[in-house]
């Protein structure tokens, strides 16, 4: 019960990590100079953390939790690479 209470929270934080990621890149394409700004700088590291926290969790998953989570993955993927290009898709 405690790894399904894991899970949940693990995929609520990463849903919760996409939209903070979705606004700090709103500001920084409204403002040339948040590129450099701390925010989007730790919203990066925050979004490569939650990648290998969830890949930690797919390993250990059974197939319906690792779909979950790929899916979660592939998410925060897409924000890490929206932030390299510094744009919105």
């Amino acid at each position: 019960m405690s790894t399904y209470r894991k899970l949940e929270e693990m995929l609520k934080n990463a849903h919760e990590l996409v939209e903070y990621a979705d606004e700090q890149l709103q500001l920084a394409t409204k403002q040339q100079s948040a590129i450099t700004d701390n925010s989007y700088s730790e919203t990066q590291q925050l979004l490569e953390q939650m990648s290998g926290e969830l890949d930690k969790m797919i390993h250990s998953a059974n197939p319906e939790q690792r779909d979950a989570l790929n899916r979660a993955q592939q998410q925060i993927q897409d924000r890490q690479n929206n932030f390299i290009l510094g744009f919105e898709t």
